[in-house]
């Protein structure tokens, strides 16, 4: 198998911070020259994880309401939502890797911090995570009060997309809602339900998915099954990756199937660097359905698995997503897809 070198890469910078409150599972930053091109094309793998647990969200919605549908502003492959938070204005990326409202410190400096703590890198500590309270937080026609977010620096993507981002949106603020992501037509779509996952509105035509699977919810993390070269693994599904991962800890018959295309860095706050590879994730199966050509970058997780306490194989991001729409309802912890029609069924 041959690599294709790469003479001048950015580094990827991974955090990752465990302590009593929150953790910061994963902020990847990836850089590396396209093959053939001199410029330069960045991938952010975005996850972070609040363990505080809450009974339920201080949210309003007009009356009559039951049904919202939200623009999804398309930024690479991130995906953001237009957002009002203590009246800065500006774009939170939507992420299923986040459990809570993260928030950009850049913008919530001058909030009362509650509490700070060191946050390490691969190579040793690199920054402080906070904590504050938001008084009020606007999206489409939700409103929450008082809501508890983490505090981080979040410039490193705001610089490379050249957009104010505000925070991260995770799934426990819209947890009593089901969930439709639709990529392709860049929408968000979320519809009251009680606590059996039944929509409140019956008028709306109800989901119509190809595959319907169980899915595991920890903190509001969810974690997917799937197959790459007849192995099962254990996914995380992140609408905050742009790029699916695999561990390098996975088996021969799994990394084997992946067409490796270029490789690049990976740096952590210290001088040690340690090699990341890039390419096409061949023979996934999604239950009975194979999912070809999907982008992958190939690294170490054992991180991310001890922050989530469950152990994955990988994670699937926006190559995953973009295959058709998506629809999650965390109280009847299912997960269905309805795949495009150009897919190969």
């Amino acid at each position: 198998m041959k690599f294709l070198e790469s003479d001048s890469t950015r580094p990827i910078e991974l955090r990752f911070q465990r302590m009593k409150i929150s953790i910061v599972v994963l902020i990847c930053i990836l850089s590396f020259p396209l093959s053939g091109h001199s410029k330069r094309a960045s991938i952010s793998v975005t996850s972070y994880l609040s363990i505080v647990k809450t009974a339920g969200n201080n949210y309003t919605i007009a009356p009559g309401i039951d049904v919202l549908t939200i623009p999804l502003k398309r930024v690479g492959n991130l995906f953001m939502i237009d957002a009002n938070v203590d009246n800065q204005i500006g774009n939170l990326i939507f992420d299923t890797g986040a459990m809570g409202l993260v928030l950009n410190k850049t913008y919530y400096r001058n909030h009362v911090i509650e509490d700070s703590q060191p946050s390490n890198g691969i190579n040793g500590s690199i920054s402080n995570v906070s904590y504050v309270n938001i008084d009020r937080l606007e999206f489409s026609d939700l409103t929450f009060k008082n809501t508890r977010a983490d505090l981080t620096d979040l410039g490193h993507i705001e610089n490379r997309r050249k957009v104010k981002i505000l925070g991260l949106l995770g799934l426990s603020l819209i947890k009593d809602f089901e969930i439709i992501i639709d990529v392709n037509n860049s929408q968000l779509q979320l519809f009251r339900i009680d606590k059996k996952g039944n929509r409140l509105n019956t008028t709306e035509k109800s989901f119509q998915s190809d595959i319907t699977q169980p899915i595991q919810s920890t903190n509001n993390i969810i974690f997917l099954k799937g197959m790459i070269g007849g192995k099962k693994l254990n996914f995380c599904m992140d609408t905050g990756s742009e790029t699916n991962v695999i561990s390098n800890r996975s088996s021969k018959e799994v990394l084997k199937s992946i067409t490796i295309t270029r490789r690049s860095s990976l740096q952590g706050s210290g001088s040690k660097k340690s090699e990341v590879f890039y390419g096409t994730m061949n023979n996934f199966v999604y239950i009975n359905k194979e999912l070809t050509g999907m982008e992958t970058i190939i690294t170490n997780l054992d991180n991310l698995c001890e922050a989530y306490g469950v152990q994955i194989d990988g994670v699937l991001g926006y190559d995953f997503l973009n295959k058709g729409s998506v629809c999650i309802n965390l109280n009847k912890k299912q997960l269905g897809i309805c795949f495009l029609k150009t897919e190969k069924k």
